[in-house]
């Protein structure tokens, strides 16, 4: 069966956060700030790849430099971003090059073994100057790729999400997904919950303080949403609200409506970044919008969306094989700017 769209054109405003480089981007709202991760310095995969921080103060129409967080020549990469309650801004990463890449996935570290890849860093600068790395072991991942928004609990307590292969697994390439919670402020990260198996990215949001929001790539790549009333200690059946292809998600809450919005890339065609929202808590997934179609690759993607104060929506995303922007070239991370009445019913 195939889908038919009723189209309705509508003026997106697109700004450039940064060309030659952008992959995977993860924004957040610090302080009178917009945030951003981003990787630098590499393409997909890459030793000389690293991650970036950036800021505006106008709402992403401009941005400072990206400044580096950590040394080219481990594939730094897989950026989990958010804003502790103290105002500052932590990052986690994965070095993948302690894994290596070959016949197309990382290596697993021997059984019992294997030097540590993951950490978390911290600034209270505006990304000028990190703290010195600290490392993250998981107990059920071999290793442990950080992904997406790291949110906040009522209590204080900041959760995470992560995925890798679970220890003991056979393949290199069989990922579990789990998130991380953390009660000091980010230090340490040693509460972990297993979230779906055969799953990889995962996206958090608070739905409301009782209920936790999460979309997770399947393996067979469409995403599923899981939901969750213990702060991710246990969580419902995935249900799928996607088609495969379009992956990996973002989610938020809207201030006006009270819905969620759930941004996610599309790679197929048109390429680029779709949109869907919930009325119920993420149960169910409504008014399909196509925010950006004009990819000219299927690496395209990983949208992060916030809502800014003055009530506009902003979503990055970013294009490796070029957009309908010339200029941009063809590696490009992009801001979209949007009213919530373009994306609510």
């Amino acid at each position: 069966m195939a889908d038919a769209f009723v189209v309705k054109r509508a003026a997106v405003e697109r700004s450039l956060v940064c060309s030659g480089a952008g992959q995977f981007p993860v924004l957040a709202l610090a302080g009178d700030v917009l945030a951003i991760a981003l990787r630098t310095g590499g393409d997909h995969y890459g030793l000389d790849g690293t991650l970036a921080t950036a800021w505006s103060s106008d709402g992403g129409r401009t941005w400072s430099a990206p400044i580096d967080v950590a040394p080219r020549g481990d594939d730094v990469r897989n950026p989990a971003f958010g804003v502790a309650p103290d105002g500052r801004w932590l990052l986690a990463y994965w070095k993948a090059g302690v894994r290596g890449y070959r016949d197309g996935s990382w290596q697993l570290p021997p059984a019992g073994a294997g030097e540590l890849d993951t950490f978390v860093i911290a600034s209270g600068d505006r990304g000028h100057t990190w703290s010195a790395p600290s490392a993250i072991r998981s107990e059920r991942l071999a290793w442990a790729s950080p992904f997406g928004r790291v949110v906040t609990a009522a209590d204080g307590t900041l959760v995470m999400a992560a995925y890798g292969p679970p220890r003991g697994a056979a393949s290199r390439s069989q990922f579990d997904a789990i998130v991380m919670r953390s009660r000091d402020g980010g230090a340490s990260w040693d509460d972990e919950s297993h979230v779906l198996a055969d799953a990889s990215e995962l996206a958090l949001c608070f739905a409301s303080p009782e209920l936790l929001v999460g979309a997770v790539r399947r393996g067979a790549g469409e995403t599923a949403i899981v939901r969750s009333r213990d702060a991710g200690h246990t969580w419902s059946e995935p249900v799928a609200a996607t088609r495969a292809g379009e992956h990996p998600a973002d989610v938020c809450v809207l201030a006006r409506s009270g819905r969620m919005l759930m941004t996610f890339g599309r790679r197929n065609r048109p390429l680029g970044c779709g949109a869907l929202t919930s009325g119920d808590g993420g149960a169910t997934w409504q008014h399909e919008v196509v925010l950006a179609g004009d990819g000219d690759g299927n690496d395209v993607g990983y949208p992060s969306t916030v809502q800014l104060p003055d009530g506009a929506l902003a979503t990055a995303i970013y294009f490796a094989r070029g957009s309908g922007v010339d200029e941009w070239g063809e590696l490009s991370c992009q801001l979209l700017h949007y009213d919530e009445a373009l994306v609510v019913p």
